[in-house]
C-alpha cells in the first residue's frame, strides 16, 4: 500500500527507571525503547509520535502513540510480538489501525491524570507521595473544585515554558477520591502546561497541611505567577490515566478496512 497504514498503540509504562517519555541522547526513555524495538520489527527507523510527553519518573497507564507501517502483515507482526519484545516496565495494551488522519498528540481532545497521595508511610508501595502528617480533606476538596472551568494556569507551570499566545485550559474534572490512608487525585483537562499537575497537588497538600489559607486558590490562580503557588508534588506519584480522541478517528478508512486481515 502506498499510502500506509496508521496504527495506534496503547501504551503503559512503569516511569522509574525512564527519563520521561521523549527520546534524549545518552538517556533512557520511553520513546527510545520503543523506536529501537520497533525498527528491529519491521526492519527500517520508525519513531512513534506519543500524546504527550511526561517528565522523569511519570508512569502512564493510557499512553497513546502513532505511526505508519506499509501492509497489514506489519500490523499483525506488531500486535503479535512488539509487546513481547519490549522489556517488563513497558506494556503493550493494543495495537490497531485508525484513520490515516489519527494523530496521537493533535488529534487528543483531552487528557487525564492521577496522582496518588499516601497519608502514611509503605515501604512496599513507592508509587506514590507518602506525607507523614494529617490533612484537611475539606479544605483539599473546595480548593480544587475552584481549578474546574476555563482559567489562565501560569501560576502552576514551570516559568521557562509559558506560552506567549496564551496559558489557558479548559478543566472538567478535578477532585479527590479519598479512601482510607490516602487519596487518588484526578484531574482532566483540554491541554496541561508543563508541570502544571503536579504543582497543583503540592498547592492543594499545602493547603491541606495548613500552610496555606483554605481559600487560597483563587489568589493563587488569578496571580499568574509561579512564585505564588506552592511547591512541585514528586513525580512518583503521577500517572497519565487516559487521552481521549474523536471516535471518527478511531476507524480504519473504509479501503483500508477493505485491505485488513
Amino acid at each position: 500500500m502506498s499510502a500506509g497504514i496508521r496504527v495506534r498503540l496503547d501504551i503503559a509504562y512503569h516511569g522509574a527507571r525512564f527519563h520521561g517519555w521523549q527520546i534524549q541522547p545518552e538517556h533512557r526513555t520511553v520513546q527510545g525503547v520503543l523506536r529501537r524495538e520497533l525498527t528491529r520489527l519491521l526492519g527500517r527507523p520508525v519513531t512513534p509520535v506519543g500524546a504527550g510527553r511526561t517528565d522523569t519518573g511519570v508512569h502512564a497507564r493510557g499512553q497513546v502513540a502513532h505511526l505508519d507501517v506499509a501492509t497489514w502483515d506489519e500490523v499483525e507482526r506488531l500486535q503479535r510480538a512488539l509487546d513481547r519484545a519490549l522489556p517488563e516496565d513497558v506494556e503493550i495494551r493494543a495495537v490497531r489501525a485508525v484513520s490515516p488522519e489519527f494523530n496521537a498528540r493533535f488529534s487528543a481532545t483531552s487528557r487525564r491524570y492521577g496522582y496518588r497521595i499516601l497519608e502514611g508511610r509503605d515501604i512496599f508501595d513507592p508509587e506514590c507521595w507518602q506525607i507523614y502528617f494529617p490533612l484537611d480533606h475539606r479544605a483539599m476538596d473546595e480548593a480544587a473544585g475552584v481549578l474546574v472551568g476555563r482559567h489562565d494556569f501560569s501560576s502552576f507551570c514551570k516559568t521557562a515554558s509559558l506560552k506567549d499566545d496564551g496559558n489557558f485550559c479548559e478543566v472538567d474534572l478535578c477532585r479527590f477520591e479519598w479512601s482510607d490512608g490516602g487519596a487518588m487525585f484526578r484531574i482532566r483537562a483540554n491541554r496541561f502546561l508543563h508541570h502544571m499537575v503536579r504543582t497543583i497537588v503540592g498547592t492543594l497538600v499545602e493547603i491541606g497541611r495548613g500552610s496555606r489559607p483554605a481559600d487560597d486558590m483563587p489568589r493563587i490562580l488569578a496571580a499568574r505567577d509561579r512564585r505564588e503557588a506552592g511547591r512541585m508534588a514528586p513525580a512518583r506519584g503521577l500517572f497519565l490515566e487516559e487521552v481521549t480522541y474523536p471516535a471518527h478517528l478511531m476507524l480504519p478508512s473504509e479501503s483500508q478496512q477493505g485491505e485488513g486481515p
